[in-house]
């Protein structure tokens, strides 16, 4: 059968069954390098931020004795904001490196499954590729990493705007303010994701043509132009799965963050203050390091697509 005879779905399917060990190989090596790396760089602002917490317990230890009403960091909020202000940029930054590697890898293992299939039906003179390992992997993707990275980084650029507007939630008081404060934010929020549709296709546009960054992000822009409601279709389609995954990843940190809780209350003399803080971003940390097996089929999804568009 044609590879371009199936939907993109289908045919991603196809292929994450079929190249299984290394889809979800590249997918637990980015989990590996997303709990090493980024599990260091918070290890390391808890420590940054240890004295503040043990000033937090203090201050609120001896407002309880003396029947004070106290608010919890109250003085120390302002560190502990300056701490994170210097760890979010960085986890941004290294859950954008891998991103571009999974891209990338599901665009050269999607690659590497379509010349085994040509070479099986007979379509080209080349001999069948051997197996993809990961080392192989790793020798293919390489190249294309750095121009994935900055990808990932303008695409981010360009839909920063959006991102970060917020809707209020107050009541409205004139037609006025809820157009501004209700309608507006969610049509920013929708050219967000158009945008971030729009230019989807770029790591494995880089994989086929070995482009740069901004050709890579220009050819996915003029690649999707004839198929802008299918490719935010598409897009959405990948964004709603990953989001389930992330929720059901989330639940399953909930456990994690119950025993990690416990292990630091015993080994802090009981300090609810960081205990606190643990508990609460345990979950999403959890999900965050299992989200690239949800993302690795969906970058699949990304590169089928973007040669069903280039083929016709």
């Amino acid at each position: 059968m044609d590879d371009r005879s199936a939907g993109p779905v289908t045919e991603a399917l196809r292929i994450t069954r079929g190249e299984r060990r290394t889809v979800y190989g590249s997918a637990a090596v980015a989990g590996a390098a997303a709990l090493l790396i980024g599990g260091g760089l918070v290890t390391c602002a808890f420590a940054a931020s240890w004295d503040l917490f043990l000033e937090a317990r203090r201050y609120a230890e001896a407002a309880i004795e003396n029947e004070d009403s106290y608010v919890a960091y109250a003085d120390q909020m302002d560190g502990l904001l300056a701490v994170a202000c210097v760890v979010f940029p960085l986890l941004f930054l290294i859950a954008l490196a891998l991103l571009a590697w999974l891209l990338t890898a599901q665009a050269v293992i999607a690659a590497h499954a379509w010349e085994r299939a040509a070479a099986d039906r007979g379509a080209g003179s080349a001999a069948a590729p051997g197996p993809l390992t990961l080392t192989t992997l790793w020798r293919r993707t390489r190249p294309h990493l750095g121009a994935a990275f900055r990808v990932q980084l303008l695409t981010a650029a360009c839909a920063a705007v959006p991102g970060v507007t917020w809707p209020t939630y107050h009541e409205p008081a004139t037609v006025q303010f809820l157009l501004v404060g209700r309608v507006l934010p969610a049509v920013l929020w929708l050219l967000g994701l158009v945008l971030l549709a729009r230019f989807s296709l770029a790591a494995a546009e880089r994989v086929a043509d070995g482009c740069s960054a901004t050709a890579a992000m220009r050819r996915s822009w003029m690649t999707t132009r004839a198929a802008r409601v299918r490719t935010a279709t598409l897009f959405l389609l990948c964004t709603g799965a990953t989001a389930a995954a992330f929720l059901l990843f989330r639940r399953l940190g909930a456990y994690v963050a119950h025993w990690a809780g416990l292990i630091m209350l015993a080994t802090t003399d009981d300090n609810v203050w960081v205990t606190g803080v643990l508990v609460t971003i345990t979950p999403a940390a959890v999900a965050l390091v299992l989200l690239p097996l949800a993302l690795a089929p969906a970058g699949a999804v990304l590169a089928c697509w973007r040669k069903r568009l280039a083929h016709g």
